[in-house]
């Protein structure tokens, strides 16, 4: 089964305090446009099927070019960046995310990772993990020794 990183305590309290920072920075005047935000994750769904897992990331606004997808061994990154276009004026309220992202996730050993494919569109990367030949379902026929001799009961 396809599973996301460990969890990790300490990170929740990393996140905890950055969005606390971020809700002080924002009544504070802290957060200006054009600065930095926290960094951030894109929503992704999994779906596991007889021939292999889908893994679906949202990542609307983002070049495809701006997107990198990384396999090593059993562990899947994709990691990119959102940049800020055209900035007029004086911005008011965003609640876009901005910045660089990474998710990683840890892979099945029986993904044939050497044909795992990436698929973008109107902001939605789709990676289809197909599995490994030896981990598909199969029928297993079985054999008789039906020698043709009529058998009486």
């Amino acid at each position: 089964m396809l599973s996301m990183t460990r969890w990790n305590p300490f990170q929740e309290l990393t996140d905890l305090h950055r969005r606390m920072d971020q809700v002080f920075g924002r009544y504070l005047g802290d957060e200006r446009p054009g600065t930095p935000t926290a960094a951030w994750a894109p929503a992704t769904e999994i779906h596991a099927g007889d021939t292999g897992w889908t893994l679906r990331a949202a990542l609307p606004g983002i070049d495809p070019d701006d997107v990198h997808v990384d396999l090593q061994g059993s562990r899947l990154t994709i990691s990119g960046e959102r940049k800020r276009i055209g900035e007029n004026g004086q911005g008011h309220v965003s609640e876009l995310h901005y910045g660089r992202f990474e998710r990683t996730f840890d892979l099945p050993g029986n993904v044939d990772a050497d044909h795992v494919s990436a698929h973008y569109d109107r902001g939605m990367l789709e990676l289809t993990l197909p599995l490994a030949e030896a981990a598909k379902p199969r029928r297993i026929a079985i054999a008789g020794s039906d020698d043709g001799v009529a058998r009486a009961a």
